[in-house]
């Protein structure tokens, strides 16, 4: 049962699904979720019923790369400069280049370092483990800075 819920967790992060989004009270729930569904229903187990419409959101984090650069910048207090060189260097993608952001913040360690660790291994559970970061602070973490990228990119949506 473990592997099922880790499994999932890992799904859910390489597809940029936030956890527990109400499509209320958050603008950017709307690039997850199908308009014509009903987006507070719960499953069995309690979950909040998501729809995985991730490419959308892939292509927007893709399309709006300067915002999304510009607030990681801010976020790890870098020059824009040389996150444009590190994703150009290392050919990532936004959503790449945003888990690496989360785990340098909370590592207290520079981009690099999680980089080398990520062209390792893909084990999502080891990279935490070897920064010493809880899976459920990793997930706050990620749903907010998520949350301000959606919300900073949605005024200037085409």
């Amino acid at each position: 049962m473990k592997k099922a819920i880790f499994a999932g967790a890992v799904v859910s992060l390489f597809t940029l699904n936030t956890i527990a989004v109400n499509a209320e009270t958050n603008a950017a729930a709307n690039y997850y979720v199908h308009p014509h569904h009903d987006h507070d229903a719960t499953t069995d187990h309690g979950e909040h019923h998501r729809h995985h419409h991730h490419h959308k959101a892939h292509k927007m984090l893709e399309k709006h790369k300067k915002e999304v650069v510009k607030y990681l910048s801010k976020y790890l207090n870098q020059p824009e400069a040389k996150l444009n060189k590190i994703v150009e260097q290392h050919k990532l993608k936004m959503k790449k280049l945003i888990f690496i952001a989360v785990v340098s913040k909370l590592s207290n360690k520079p981009l690099e370092n999680i980089i080398a660790q990520k062209n390792k291994t893909n084990s999502f559970k080891e990279i935490l483990d070897n920064n010493n970061i809880k899976r459920e602070q990793f997930f706050e973490e990620m749903k907010k800075v998520h949350r301000d990228i959606f919300t900073q990119i949605e005024p200037t949506k085409n």
